[in-house]
């Protein structure tokens, strides 16, 4: 009986495919790796971007009804910035990284999420009732940042405006 009749895989064949597992094994393992990173990644986006909504739509309910005359001061000042309201002194925007509506601060529904240094209200033309909200979150967890750029328009009636009007109504 001669040996060449008898089956098996040589060494080479083995260790060849030994070699293409491994390479498999690598590329599905890179691209799983990516996916869960793309996935968390896509998830803090999606929290900032929550966050920044409902922040944008409480300063928006609390601005939009104002009439620009009601509009006391507008104090900018490096991270803080706020509106005052003429009838109570109320604060509404930005102070020292918090957001505060009508004096009080509102928590963030997140507590992995901050205010980032840089959010502001400022007024867009002087005495045009446009003013721009400019919001920076900031994930504590990851360092990821977001910035959101919206822009309000108040009442703007004045006094004069006000008299003309009634009287041309007469």
């Amino acid at each position: 009986m001669g040996m060449d009749n008898e089956k098996g895989v040589t060494l080479v064949e083995l260790l060849a495919a030994i070699v293409i597992t491994a390479i498999i094994g690598v590329i599905g393992y890179s691209v799983l790796a990516s996916g869960f990173s793309t996935y968390d990644r896509v998830k803090e986006e999606a929290k900032l971007r929550d966050e920044a909504d409902l922040i944008i739509a409480t300063l928006i309910n609390e601005l939009y009804p104002l009439k620009q005359s009601e509009i006391k001061e507008l104090h900018v000042g490096g991270t803080d910035s706020y509106l005052v309201l003429k009838e109570d002194n109320a604060k509404i925007g930005f102070f020292n990284n918090n957001v505060i509506v009508r004096n009080r601060e509102i928590n963030l529904s997140d507590n992995t999420i901050r205010l980032a240094t840089g959010s502001q209200i400022r007024e867009i033309g002087e005495g045009s009732g446009r003013y721009e909200i400019k919001l920076i979150l900031e994930s504590i967890q990851s360092g990821r940042t977001l910035e959101t750029m919206s822009e309000i328009r108040v009442i703007v009636n004045t006094e004069q405006e006000v008299e003309n009007d009634e009287t041309s109504n007469q």
